[in-house]
Protein backbone atom coordinates (compact mmCIF):
# COMPACT_ATOMS: atom_id res chain seq x y z
CA UNK A 1 0.00 0.00 0.00
CA UNK A 2 1.28 3.33 -1.36
CA UNK A 3 0.25 6.55 0.39
CA UNK A 4 0.57 10.54 -0.59
CA UNK A 5 0.24 12.79 2.53
CA UNK A 6 -0.25 16.17 1.90
CA UNK A 7 0.11 19.67 4.25
CA UNK A 8 -2.38 22.35 3.27
CA UNK A 9 -1.45 26.00 4.16
CA UNK A 10 1.56 27.35 1.74
CA UNK A 11 1.25 23.76 0.10
CA UNK A 12 -1.95 23.10 -0.81
CA UNK A 13 -3.48 26.59 -0.09
CA UNK A 14 -0.87 29.45 -0.72
CA UNK A 15 -1.81 31.54 2.37
CA UNK A 16 -2.48 30.75 6.09
CA UNK A 17 -5.58 29.49 6.73
CA UNK A 18 -5.56 31.39 10.20
CA UNK A 19 -5.27 35.02 8.31
CA UNK A 20 -8.41 33.77 5.50
CA UNK A 21 -10.81 33.19 8.62
CA UNK A 22 -10.06 36.35 10.42
CA UNK A 23 -10.89 38.45 7.15
CA UNK A 24 -14.22 36.69 6.75
CA UNK A 25 -15.43 36.68 10.34
CA UNK A 26 -14.71 40.74 9.96
CA UNK A 27 -15.96 41.54 6.85
CA UNK A 28 -19.29 38.96 6.92
CA UNK A 29 -22.38 40.53 8.60
CA UNK A 30 -23.68 37.39 10.17
CA UNK A 31 -20.34 36.83 11.95
CA UNK A 32 -18.79 39.93 12.72
CA UNK A 33 -20.00 39.48 16.16
CA UNK A 34 -17.63 37.63 16.86
CA UNK A 35 -14.70 39.29 15.68
CA UNK A 36 -13.98 41.49 18.35
CA UNK A 37 -13.68 38.18 21.14
CA UNK A 38 -11.17 36.91 18.08
CA UNK A 39 -8.82 39.99 18.68
CA UNK A 40 -8.87 40.35 22.11
CA UNK A 41 -7.86 37.10 22.86
CA UNK A 42 -5.39 36.92 19.99
CA UNK A 43 -4.09 40.27 20.09
CA UNK A 44 -1.12 39.59 22.26
CA UNK A 45 0.11 36.92 20.62
CA UNK A 46 0.30 38.58 17.24
CA UNK A 47 1.64 41.61 18.45
CA UNK A 48 4.42 39.17 20.10
CA UNK A 49 4.61 37.24 17.07
CA UNK A 50 5.47 40.40 14.92
CA UNK A 51 8.30 41.78 17.67
CA UNK A 52 9.81 37.84 17.49
CA UNK A 53 8.87 37.45 21.04
CA UNK A 54 6.55 34.51 20.44
CA UNK A 55 7.16 31.24 17.81
CA UNK A 56 5.28 31.62 14.80
CA UNK A 57 3.81 27.66 15.45
CA UNK A 58 2.51 28.84 19.12
CA UNK A 59 0.72 32.37 17.40
CA UNK A 60 -0.91 29.89 14.80
CA UNK A 61 -2.00 27.89 17.77
CA UNK A 62 -3.18 30.44 19.67
CA UNK A 63 -5.04 32.10 16.46
CA UNK A 64 -7.48 28.84 16.25
CA UNK A 65 -7.88 28.95 19.62
CA UNK A 66 -9.03 32.02 19.60
CA UNK A 67 -11.33 30.84 16.79
CA UNK A 68 -12.83 28.35 18.82
CA UNK A 69 -13.31 30.61 22.10
CA UNK A 70 -14.80 33.75 19.93
CA UNK A 71 -17.57 31.13 18.38
CA UNK A 72 -18.32 29.77 22.35
CA UNK A 73 -22.03 28.52 22.11
CA UNK A 74 -22.30 29.33 18.25
CA UNK A 75 -24.83 26.01 16.67
CA UNK A 76 -22.60 23.32 14.76
CA UNK A 77 -24.89 23.76 11.86
CA UNK A 78 -23.92 27.74 11.94
CA UNK A 79 -19.89 27.11 12.53
CA UNK A 80 -20.64 24.87 9.60
CA UNK A 81 -21.91 27.34 7.06
CA UNK A 82 -19.59 29.84 7.77
CA UNK A 83 -16.75 27.07 6.96
CA UNK A 84 -18.77 26.88 3.87
CA UNK A 85 -18.46 30.12 3.08
CA UNK A 86 -14.71 30.55 3.39
CA UNK A 87 -14.14 27.67 1.79
CA UNK A 88 -15.77 28.45 -1.52
CA UNK A 89 -13.70 31.93 -1.56
CA UNK A 90 -10.58 29.97 -0.99
CA UNK A 91 -11.58 27.13 -3.40
CA UNK A 92 -10.60 30.26 -6.52
CA UNK A 93 -6.83 30.46 -4.94
CA UNK A 94 -6.02 26.72 -4.00
CA UNK A 95 -2.85 25.79 -6.17
CA UNK A 96 -4.08 23.94 -9.47
CA UNK A 97 -0.55 21.80 -9.65
CA UNK A 98 -1.06 20.10 -6.27
CA UNK A 99 -4.48 19.48 -7.16
CA UNK A 100 -3.32 17.46 -10.20
CA UNK A 101 -0.83 15.81 -8.59
CA UNK A 102 -3.42 14.48 -6.03
CA UNK A 103 -5.84 13.41 -8.97
CA UNK A 104 -2.59 11.58 -10.49
CA UNK A 105 -2.10 9.62 -7.10
CA UNK A 106 -5.30 8.61 -6.85
CA UNK A 107 -5.70 7.41 -10.29
CA UNK A 108 -1.86 5.52 -9.92
CA UNK A 109 -3.88 3.51 -6.44
CA UNK A 110 -1.84 5.74 -3.83
CA UNK A 111 -4.33 6.27 -0.76
CA UNK A 112 -4.17 9.81 0.05
CA UNK A 113 -4.41 11.76 3.24
CA UNK A 114 -4.99 15.70 3.64
CA UNK A 115 -3.26 16.65 7.31
CA UNK A 116 -3.46 20.03 8.47
CA UNK A 117 -3.59 22.16 11.19
CA UNK A 118 -6.71 23.65 10.11
CA UNK A 119 -9.86 23.13 11.36
CA UNK A 120 -11.90 19.38 9.77
CA UNK A 121 -15.04 20.85 9.11
CA UNK A 122 -13.15 23.51 6.89
CA UNK A 123 -10.99 21.26 4.92
CA UNK A 124 -14.23 18.65 4.70
CA UNK A 125 -16.23 21.40 2.99
CA UNK A 126 -13.19 22.47 0.62
CA UNK A 127 -12.75 18.52 -0.16
CA UNK A 128 -15.75 16.69 0.00
CA UNK A 129 -14.52 14.13 -2.37
CA UNK A 130 -10.72 14.98 -3.12
CA UNK A 131 -8.96 12.59 -0.58
CA UNK A 132 -9.45 9.23 1.04
CA UNK A 133 -8.75 11.07 4.48
CA UNK A 134 -9.00 14.20 5.85
CA UNK A 135 -6.93 14.65 9.46
CA UNK A 136 -7.49 18.44 10.81
CA UNK A 137 -8.06 20.01 14.10
CA UNK A 138 -11.24 19.29 15.53
CA UNK A 139 -13.84 21.90 17.37
CA UNK A 140 -15.58 20.33 20.44
CA UNK A 141 -18.88 20.55 20.74
CA UNK A 142 -21.16 20.04 23.79
CA UNK A 143 -25.35 20.12 23.06
CA UNK A 144 -24.69 21.12 19.64
CA UNK A 145 -23.36 23.79 20.31
CA UNK A 146 -19.42 25.04 20.12
CA UNK A 147 -17.46 23.84 23.66
CA UNK A 148 -14.37 25.77 24.83
CA UNK A 149 -14.29 23.32 28.38
CA UNK A 150 -12.78 21.06 26.35
CA UNK A 151 -9.12 21.64 25.82
CA UNK A 152 -8.43 22.47 21.93
CA UNK A 153 -5.54 20.21 20.23
CA UNK A 154 -4.06 21.78 16.80
CA UNK A 155 -2.65 19.05 14.25
CA UNK A 156 0.94 20.10 14.15
CA UNK A 157 4.39 18.74 13.59
CA UNK A 158 5.49 15.46 15.32
CA UNK A 159 1.40 15.24 16.38
CA UNK A 160 1.44 14.32 12.56
CA UNK A 161 3.48 11.25 12.70
CA UNK A 162 1.31 10.09 16.12
CA UNK A 163 -2.14 10.46 14.11
CA UNK A 164 -0.73 9.41 10.51
CA UNK A 165 0.70 5.68 12.41
CA UNK A 166 -2.52 5.58 14.21
CA UNK A 167 -4.30 5.98 11.18
CA UNK A 168 -2.09 3.01 9.63
CA UNK A 169 -2.10 0.83 12.64
CA UNK A 170 -1.73 -3.10 11.10
CA UNK A 171 -1.95 -2.12 7.54
CA UNK A 172 0.88 -2.87 5.30
CA UNK A 173 2.23 0.33 4.15
CA UNK A 174 4.94 0.82 1.37
CA UNK A 175 6.83 4.13 3.24
CA UNK A 176 9.92 3.61 1.00
CA UNK A 177 7.12 4.47 -1.91
CA UNK A 178 5.66 6.22 -0.64
CA UNK A 179 5.09 10.41 -0.98
CA UNK A 180 4.75 13.51 1.47
CA UNK A 181 4.64 17.21 0.15
CA UNK A 182 4.92 20.03 2.20
CA UNK A 183 6.11 23.49 2.24
CA UNK A 184 8.05 23.90 5.32
CA UNK A 185 10.65 22.53 8.17
CA UNK A 186 8.24 22.41 10.89
CA UNK A 187 6.93 19.01 8.87
CA UNK A 188 10.49 17.63 8.26
CA UNK A 189 9.08 14.32 10.30
CA UNK A 190 6.72 13.85 8.01
CA UNK A 191 8.72 14.42 4.94
CA UNK A 192 11.35 12.32 6.31
CA UNK A 193 8.60 9.27 6.75
CA UNK A 194 8.52 8.32 3.69
CA UNK A 195 10.55 7.72 0.80
CA UNK A 196 9.81 9.93 -1.96
CA UNK A 197 9.46 14.17 0.17
CA UNK A 198 8.64 16.67 -2.12
CA UNK A 199 9.35 20.22 -0.96
CA UNK A 200 6.20 22.27 -2.49
CA UNK A 201 6.79 25.99 -2.61
CA UNK A 202 9.19 25.70 -0.05
CA UNK A 203 10.55 28.42 2.48
CA UNK A 204 14.36 28.89 2.83
CA UNK A 205 15.19 26.22 5.33
CA UNK A 206 13.34 23.67 3.78
CA UNK A 207 15.09 24.20 0.03
CA UNK A 208 18.32 23.69 1.74
CA UNK A 209 17.15 20.51 2.71
CA UNK A 210 15.25 19.45 -0.25
CA UNK A 211 18.38 20.46 -2.89
CA UNK A 212 21.26 18.61 -0.32
CA UNK A 213 18.71 15.72 -0.56
CA UNK A 214 17.94 15.59 -4.06
CA UNK A 215 14.09 15.63 -3.32
CA UNK A 216 11.70 17.01 -5.76
CA UNK A 217 10.97 20.68 -5.30
CA UNK A 218 7.73 22.08 -6.84
CA UNK A 219 7.55 26.09 -7.02
CA UNK A 220 7.30 28.94 -9.58
CA UNK A 221 11.39 28.76 -10.56
CA UNK A 222 11.30 25.10 -11.02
Amino acid sequence: MRIALFDFDGTIYPHETFETLRLHMRDNPKYKKYYKHFVVRFAPSYFGYKLRLVPKLKMQFKALESYVHAFKGMSKEDLEDFFKIVAEDMRKELREEILERIDELRNNDYYTILISGAFTPLLEALFPNKFDHIIGSTVNYENNKVDTKQPFKRVFGTKKIELIRTHFKGKNVDWHNSQAYSDSLSDLSMLNLVGEPVAVYPDNSLTKIAEANNWEIISKNK
